[in-house]
């Protein structure tokens, strides 16, 4: 029994082993053929990546932008910048904004643009599970001081280890809702939204292309969306999922 269990691991672990080697020959191939110019073949190999990581989809947006597929690019950049580290979200950035700039979209705040990738890059610091236990050791810290400031009147203490598990808190909620809610991008131009999964029903109003929205649900071949001042439903295949 146990000579099986150590033969199963064993060939686990050499699978394993073999996939990512395989991966890594792929994405070989793919910069070789980026190098020399052959995108669609380069475009190819990047697709063939199963299980695709923040340089796979940098890659593949990099070819869709030299081909002129400038949508599917900027949705590829989207895509990297969910699960990039802190270090590379600068340069996934700045390619969103070329996208941006050749697809004549201009953000509807400048502001707030800044402020949401000052956070994004911020949270990026840590993992969800990160995030987590920081609020966690910031909420168990209060619980275990607060009767002891109280009592000697150190009230200012007590404020600031407050106003630190709320900003954790928050900063765990962000984070959740940008790596576990569903994120879509508008890929039809004039994309009618319905009161539900029906174009009988009531129209609710239009979205523009390349905005992005927050996915709630699905219904067989329709999306039911949530944009900035639009909730509704839309057809599946008028989304891509980021």
């Amino acid at each position: 029994m146990i000579r099986k269990k150590i033969v199963g691991c064993v060939l686990i672990i050499s699978f394993g082993f073999l996939c990512a080697r395989d991966v890594q020959e792929t994405i070989l191939r793919g910069h070789k053929l980026y190098e020399q110019g052959e995108i669609k073949k380069a475009l190819e190999q990047y697709n063939s990546i199963e299980k695709k990581g923040t340089a796979t989809w940098q890659n593949i947006g990099n070819c869709h932008y030299k081909l002129g597929n400038h949508l599917d690019a900027l949705i590829s950049w989207k895509r990297a910048a969910r699960t990039a580290p802190w270090r590379e979200l600068p340069l996934i950035y700045g390619n969103i904004d070329r996208a941006y700039k050749t697809l004549e979209i201009e953000p509807a705040s400048p502001v707030m643009h800044v402020v949401e990738r000052f956070v994004q890059r911020t949270l990026s610091l840590f993992s969800l599970y990160g995030w987590q236990m920081l609020f966690l050791l910031a909420w168990a810290l209060l619980l275990a001081c607060v009767a002891y400031l109280a009592r000697n009147g150190r009230y200012g203490m007590l404020s600031s280890l407050t106003v630190v598990v709320c900003v954790f808190a928050v900063a765990l909620y962000i984070k959740y809702d940008l790596q576990m809610v569903e994120h879509g991008i508008v890929v039809e131009k004039d994309l009618i939204v319905y009161a539900g999964p029906d174009k009988a029903l009531h129209e609710m109003g239009t979205l523009n292309r390349a905005q992005e929205l927050v996915v709630c649900d699905q219904q067989e071949q329709w999306i039911k969306i949530s944009a900035t001042d639009l909730d509704g439903w839309v057809p599946a295949d008028s989304i891509a999922l980021i």
